[in-house]
């Protein structure tokens, strides 16, 4: 009877002093058990609408302003010396496999050492940080969107990243795929009006101004006029809600940047505050013609999808969106 209780007391101290403790995955990592959240199918997700008054000398607008989605959980792991390691996820806790991390990192006087790595199926991704001081210089994930392929940029999960550490304390960093929000705080504070200070995509408009000439150029817009731009979600990518966003716009420069759009496809209306249709024609270089408006000149209304830089995860850099501006002119 004496020897069953010692046995039974001997496992309940082993079964003690194994709860609390991290499971190490294979990688020498700490396994991940973060939730999954389910994705919503489009057809499914809520209907809302967000509108915006831009007076006349304001030439830009952030249509999700301070949002972002809710970040996915993450184990918390401990530094290891000489390497950088972490999770990447999608915003809905799904892990990213091939996603790209790039460090770089150098000594006083001297050139820099490049070291690149891929996540593994886990998401989880470890790379040998050459000797000195260390940054990223690389974070993207390379997605299938509107019939071709993207890279798109990723967002530290804590909202901070470092500049530069020391290669030999390590660096522990974990990244989210977000569809959109704001990047680098202070980037986006003092240029507010950069695109890529943005997950989301973004759409100039631009336009002649009609300045009380004797002879206005045909189609330019009156100073002082008012005009509306609707976008109604066609598609999204990893979407909250089916936001539609309408802007009105007081004519008196002749630009206006729609900041932040949800990544994905929508239906671009543009009229005067009277109701009259304008003429939205595609301008500028686009480096990838299969996306932007379609058709590339319509009156009234068309479609946009946002034009994404490259479909080289490589490419993106940490802390900022990885999207080309949409250029489009108007005129009555």
């Amino acid at each position: 009877m004496k020897k069953t209780m010692l046995l039974c007391f001997a496992a309940i101290l082993m079964l003690s002093a194994c709860q609390g403790k991290d499971k190490i995955n294979e990688d020498g990592g700490i396994e991940d058990t973060g939730k999954v959240i389910p994705e919503i199918p489009f057809s499914q997700l809520t209907a809302t609408e967000a509108r915006f008054t831009v007076n006349g000398t304001t030439n830009y607008v952030n249509v999700m302003e301070n949002n972002r989605k809710a970040m996915p959980e993450f184990p918390a792991l401990k530094k290891k010396a000489h390497k950088a390691i972490g999770y990447v996820k999608d915003s809905y806790g799904r892990p990213l496999k091939n996603a790209s991390i790039g460090i770089s990192s150098s000594v006083v006087g001297g050139a820099s050492t490049p070291a690149f790595g891929r996540t593994n199926e886990k998401g989880y991704y470890e790379i040998e940080i050459p000797f000195g001081v260390a940054r990223f210089y690389n974070t993207g994930y390379t997605i299938d969107y509107e019939g071709s392929r993207i890279a798109m940029g990723l967002y530290p999960a804590d909202g901070e990243l470092s500049n530069s550490w020391a290669s030999s304390d390590g660096m522990v960093e974990h990244f989210v795929l977000i569809p959109f929000g704001k990047g680098e705080p202070d980037q986006v504070a003092s240029d507010p009006h950069q695109p890529n200070n943005y997950f989301g995509g973004c759409i100039t408009l631009s336009w002649t101004l009609n300045d009380n000439e004797p002879l206005p150029i045909p189609g330019s817009l009156p100073v002082g006029s008012v005009f509306e731009v609707k976008l109604t979600p066609l598609d999204l990518i990893h979407g909250a809600d089916k936001k539609t966003f309408i802007i009105r716009k007081t004519v008196e420069y002749s630009m206006l940047r729609i900041l932040n759009v949800p990544v994905g496809r929508y239906k671009l209306e543009v009229k005067t505050a009277g109701g009259q249709p304008l003429k939205i024609k595609e301008t500028g270089v686009n480096p990838r013609p299969e996306f932007g408006l379609n058709p590339k000149s319509a009156t009234g209304s068309t479609n946009v999808t946002l034009i994404a830089t490259s479909a080289d995860a490589t490419r993106p850099v940490p802390f900022r969106g990885a999207w080309e501006e949409v250029s489009v002119t108007i005129e009555k």
